[in-house]
């Protein structure tokens, strides 16, 4: 349960794709375990950093490695966001790192029709 209502917080759920994007590694780790363990045991995933254009994108990619424990290859191009967007005051060292599942349709609508369940007896569920 605590998995499902991770991803129903924090998940992506714009590409019918399970994925997740956050600051914390261990967020992470559990995001990644929670699929290994519900979805597929073989889970592969692509991996993908946000940085600032005045982050050092060698050592946050380092960094993520170590903390995730997941292998380089499977990593898409950084997106470096420019100076003087006027958005966020505060700088992540590491920047934000995507890991999203490869091929999870399935599991998006399966996790999808999990949350029906906390959704539905929620006081804050949609009542229209």
């Amino acid at each position: 349960m605590a998995g499902v209502l991770l991803y129903w917080g924090e998940g992506d759920k714009t590409s019918n794709a399970i994925g997740m994007s956050n600051s914390d590694p261990a967020l992470l780790r559990y995001f990644i375990s929670w699929c290994r363990r519900y979805l597929d045991p073989d889970a592969e995933f692509v991996l993908k950093l946000n940085l600032h254009a005045d982050n050092d994108e060698a050592a946050a990619r380092c960094w993520w490695e170590s903390e995730l424990g997941l292998p380089n290859t499977q990593f898409h191009k950084t997106y470096l966001k420019p100076n003087g967007t006027g958005h966020r005051k505060n700088t992540l060292h590491h920047g934000v790192y995507q890991v999203r599942m490869r091929r999870s349709t399935d599991a998006f609508h399966r996790t999808m029709g999990w949350t029906e369940g906390p959704r539905a007896h929620s006081h804050f569920a949609y009542q229209g």
